[in-house]
Parts: structure tokens; C-alpha cells; sequence
């Protein structure tokens, strides 16, 4: 998973996609057992939040690559 920034740098752009979609599945997972009281550790979700921020920067850096070249 995309635990590091140099871990996302390396990333491709299809790798970036499936990370951003799978942290996304794990904030819902752990909001859902937030609420059922099930989860203690609610920082999980803000460092995720940030994980899911550091994938989009690097998704629309590829973006802006490929349009420039």
C-alpha cells in the first residue's frame, strides 16, 4: 500500500488508482467501526485521509506529465 511518499513516486499511474481506491474502502471500513463502537484507534482515519491526499498529488502529477509531453 502507499505507506511512504518515495513508495508512491515509484507507483504507476494504474498502481496509484487501485491504492486510491483501496484506502478509500479502508476509511469507509473503519467509519463504519467507529460507529459501531468496534474501533478505538480513530487516527487510523486521518492518516489515511492523508495517504488518499498523497496518491491524488502524485495521480495529477502523472496527469500533468503526460500532458506536457
Amino acid at each position: 500500500m502507499a505507506k511512504k511518499e518515495k513508495d508512491i513516486k515509484d507507483m504507476s499511474f494504474d498502481e496509484l488508482t487501485d491504492s486510491l481506491n483501496s484506502l478509500k474502502k479502508e476509511v469507509f471500513n473503519i467509519g463504519i467501526q467507529k460507529l459501531a463502537g468496534q474501533f478505538e484507534d480513530t487516527s487510523q482515519i486521518s492518516k489515511k485521509k492523508k495517504n488518499i491526499a498523497r496518491v491524488k498529488t502524485m495521480m495529477n502529477k502523472h496527469k500533468k506529465e503526460v500532458s506536457n509531453a
